[in-house]
């Protein structure tokens, strides 16, 4: 099962070294298990609500949010992006940070590039199991993953998210202006296989713990890189 949840597209992650993360010290965290338990908790408390169907607001508020929290990121949401031209034009949906710490730095540098130095991603969210590869914009069909590119370009940052709140996608900044390479999960298929290493799959990527760097050493995602 674990292998079905996950897909490596245009090889953003080397197959071999990816074929080796099990091997990781960190794959055998325990607080790995804590986390996904909060997130089957959260899963089970929001089921009515997804069958109901979430708009992008919705999705982001009642979902994202709160496996963002539960991953181990502080955030800030829809920071305007330094090359931004008014005001009210599109921004990422969140900013995340490894620590308070990180982002009470950045406060002072509000719309500037420094304000991200210390950010570790961006993520734009979409409605809940809306397409991640096309949405309908006053222009015509636009793939979402677009945006990721010009926030990643804008703020100087390495990773960006794309999620529909049940599939996540992960962008890396050398390869992001391709659109068609990035690593994918689907959580709730994680979550609902009740299979510990199936959500491994899912947090060694998509975890503050994953992306940040500790002590020196280079976080499992840059480790995993082509």
């Amino acid at each position: 099962m674990a292998d079905e949840v996950y897909r490596n597209v245009g090889e953003l992650f080397e197959s071999e070294r990816f074929s080796q993360v099990n091997e990781y010290p960190e794959w055998k965290s325990e607080s790995i298990e804590a986390v996904r338990r909060s997130l089957e908790e959260l899963l089970e408390k929001r089921e009515q609500q997804i069958e109901e169907g979430l708009n992008e607001m919705e999705t982001r508020y009642f979902w994202v949010s709160y496996v963002l929290r539960a991953l181990g990121y502080v955030y800030s949401v829809a920071e305007m992006v330094p090359d931004a031209i008014e005001a009210d034009e599109q921004r990422p949906d969140f900013t995340l940070f490894e620590t308070a710490q990180a982002f009470n730095t950045a406060v002072q540098y509000r719309g500037e590039r420094e304000f991200f130095a210390n950010g570790l991603a961006i993520v734009r969210c979409l409605a809940w199991d809306a397409s991640l590869d096309e949405m309908e914009e006053e222009a015509g069909p636009m793939n979402p993953a677009i945006d990721i590119d010009r926030y990643i370009r804008a703020t100087g940052l390495e990773w960006g998210m794309l999620t529909n709140g049940r599939t996540w996608r992960l962008f890396h900044r050398d390869t992001s202006g391709l659109m068609a390479t990035f690593y994918e999960v689907d959580l709730i298929a994680a979550l609902e296989s009740g299979d510990a290493d199936a959500f491994k799959y899912f947090w060694i990527a998509f975890s503050a713990a994953a992306i940040s760097a500790k002590s020196g050493v280079d976080p499992i995602v840059r480790r995993l890189l082509h």
